[in-house]
Formats: C-alpha cells, sequence, structure tokens
C-alpha cells in the first residue's frame, strides 16, 4: 500500500525527476488508502499536496464485481482524460479470497480473477498505461 501511496505521487513529476507528468487511477479495495500519506509524500518530492491529492482518481471497490466494473468504465475515464499514466489496484485479490473461499470454489474464483487480470492488461496495452496490482 506505500508502495502505491507513493507511486500515485511520483507519476505526478515531471520525466526529468523520474515522472510520467501525469495522473493516477487508484482502486482501494481494503480501505487502506490514507490522504495523509498522498499530502506528506507530495510535499517531500516538492508537489503542491491539493494538486496531488487532485491528480489521483480514487475509487473504492466493494466487492469482486464493483472491482471488475470500475475497472471496465476506466475506458472512458481514459478517453476523456489522456493524463491518466498509471492504474493502481491494492490488493487485486482480497475481495476474490473472501468472496470465493474454500477448493471448492477454486474454479469459480480463478476464472474471474483471470478475466478481471485481462481487463487490466487490455487496458495497459490499449493506452500505453502502467498497470500495478
Amino acid at each position: 500500500t506505500q508502495l502505491c501511496h507513493q507511486l500515485s505521487v511520483n507519476v505526478q513529476l515531471p520525466p526529468e525527476k523520474g515522472g510520467l507528468n501525469g495522473k493516477a487511477v487508484y482502486i482501494d479495495t481494503e480501505g487502506t488508502f490514507r490522504w495523509e500519506r498522498i499530502e506528506a509524500m507530495a510535499k517531500a518530492v516538492g508537489l503542491d499536496p491539493d494538486t496531488a491529492m487532485n491528480n489521483i482518481y480514487y475509487m473504492r471497490a466493494i466487492n469482486s464485481d464493483h472491482q471488475m466494473a470500475i475497472v471496465e468504465d476506466l475506458q472512458e475515464l481514459i478517453t476523456k482524460e489522456p493524463a491518466i499514466k498509471l492504474v493502481i489496484v491494492d490488493s487485486v485479490t482480497s475481495h476474490f479470497r473472501a468472496e470465493y473461499p474454500g477448493r471448492e470454489n477454486l474454479a469459480v474464483r480463478q476464472q474471474k480473477l483471470n478475466k478481471h487480470l485481462h481487463q487490466l492488461v487490455r487496458l495497459a496495452e490499449m493506452y500505453d498505461i502502467a498497470t500495478i496490482i
């Protein structure tokens, strides 16, 4: 989560400082995202905290279907906002593990997770966006 926070800030840096001069989408599945960490990290790299926070599209996924729907809808958001250079899913498996427990659900869980991962790969390839899971 800390690495995801840092990447959502660092993507905003100019290329000469290692960034992409872009924005991030942060899909939070566990409720661990903290704006106060973004503020501190932005200050540490010389970014205005308010601007840095405005450059992160935060979305809270409440279950695996919602998580997949968010990713499905990202194509429209990215088309409207081409400055998006990073998509983060923190964490990609938590809802799937919780909703499909046990060996008897393993095949269904893996198929659904596989579909979700392919959504993310397709999005990354179509729009040349870094994706962190």
